[in-house]
Formats: C-alpha cells, structure tokens, sequence
C-alpha cells in the first residue's frame, strides 16, 4: 500500500464526515453555521487522528506477531467492510446536527467518536503492513479537516437532494476495489 492508496483511502473516510457535514449545514441557521463549521471540523479530525494512533498503537503493541503473516487478508478484511458501511451508509440517513445541536457537545463526541472508528480500522490495518505513522497521520489531519469544512459549506438549505450521498457510495465502490486490490496483487 503506497501513500497515493493511503490517500485515497483517507479520502474516502473524509468522504463520510463530508456527508455529515454537508447534511448539517442544510439544517443550520447562518448565525451559527461559520463557527460551527470549525467546530465540526476540529471535532472529526481530532476523533479521526485519536482514532487512527489508537488502532496503530493496539496492533503494534498487541497483534503484531499475530497477524503480521496475513497482512493483506487484514487490510482487505477491513476495508472491504468499510466499504460496505460506505455503501449501506448512502441508502441511510447519516448522523446530523441542526441549530439546537450546535451547542451539543455530548452528541458532537458521540458522532465524532463513531466516524473515527474508520480511522481505527485503517490504523489499525496499515500497522500491520508495516506503514509509518508520521506521515499519514499528518495526511489524515489535512484530508479529514478540508473535506468536513468543505461538506458544511457546499450544503445550504435550498438544496432538495444530498449530492453527497452518491459520492459516499463511489467512496465505498473505491474502498471495496482497493480491498480487492490488496489480495490480487
């Protein structure tokens, strides 16, 4: 797994806070939009990074010897099924906040805390590979801060449909093809 796959699979984790975010700002008042927009965004990429060292640093220290000899079957395992919430994910409605929301921040940890269990998986699955951390933490920061930011501010309260949703369907396609990916080649 080279770092253009890393990013692509940040990506398409980044892909779910986006949905989120986007689906928030369709239901958010302009008064509390712009601060709650960083808000958000600093929420998802704090949980997503947390996350992330946190499965990193749990097959490091206990699954190393373990599962080192099935590395691949690891990382397919984990992204096939990421791949598949993605897609179940795009026919359901997505966890969203509203204006009484904004000052939430029990609900806010609570949202936070479940997309960064997609950051786990992958930490966790890249650690088995033997991939560095440094860099794709720094990737995941960047990533997952610009796509919830951008998700809040594409969505707006004319908007009939969520465009969103299908991109998180492509982002499960792409994530199911990049499993297969890890046991052919």
């Amino acid at each position: 797994m080279g770092i253009i796959s890393v990013m692509i699979i940040f990506l398409c984790i980044g892909v779910d806070n986006m949905v989120s975010a986007n689906m928030s700002a369709m239901k958010m008042t302009s008064e509390k939009k712009s601060i709650f927009s960083i808000k958000l965004a600093l929420f998802f990429t704090g949980f997503n990074v947390l996350l992330f060292a946190a499965g990193y640093l749990l097959s490091m220290i206990f699954f190393r010897g373990w599962v080192h000899f099935a590395n691949n079957w690891v990382a397919f395992a984990f992204l096939l099924l990421l791949g598949i919430k993605f897609m179940l994910e795009s026919i359901e409605k997505s966890p969203s906040f509203s204006s009484v929301d904004a000052d939430n921040t029990r609900k806010l940890i609570q949202v936070s805390a479940i997309f960064g269990m997609n950051a786990f998986l992958v930490g966790y699955a890249m650690e088995t590979m033997d991939k560095s951390f440094l860099l794709p933490a720094v990737l995941l920061v960047i990533i997952s801060f610009l796509m919830t930011l951008g998700g809040f501010h594409l969505g707006k309260k004319t908007s009939k449909t969520v465009a969103s949703k299908r991109i998180e369907l492509v982002a499960g396609l792409i994530l199911i093809v990049m499993a297969v990916k890890m046991i052919i080649i």
